[in-house]
């Protein structure tokens, strides 16, 4: 499965002027499903790697074209984010 970069602009995000401002969506993960994740305290800025199970919850759509989904978390592990992958080591791997 590829990732794809979930990045909006200010102008995307709220119609408000083009600004340099990144923005992403987000999930909140607290007590003990952050326990359960075991990714301890990590700093603010920390990239890492989630993969997950999810469950659509809620679809909206309206007239204007906007729409909107909102998923359940079934299942996650977390972790640190991979380096890229070194394609020809796998196909010489021996060097």
């Amino acid at each position: 499965m590829e990732l794809k970069s979930l990045k909006q602009s200010d102008r995307e995000w709220n119609g408000a002027s083009s600004t340099s401002d990144e923005h992403y969506p987000s999930i909140y993960i607290e007590g003990k499903s952050l326990d359960e994740l075991g990714v301890g305290n990590p700093k603010v800025g920390t990239e890492m790697t989630m993969v997950s199970t999810v469950r659509v919850s809620s679809i909206s759509a309206r007239s204007d074209g906007s729409r909107s989904i909102s998923l359940e978390v079934l299942e996650a592990s977390l972790g640190p984010k991979d380096p890229p992958m070194d394609k020809a080591a796998i196909i010489f791997p021996n060097g």
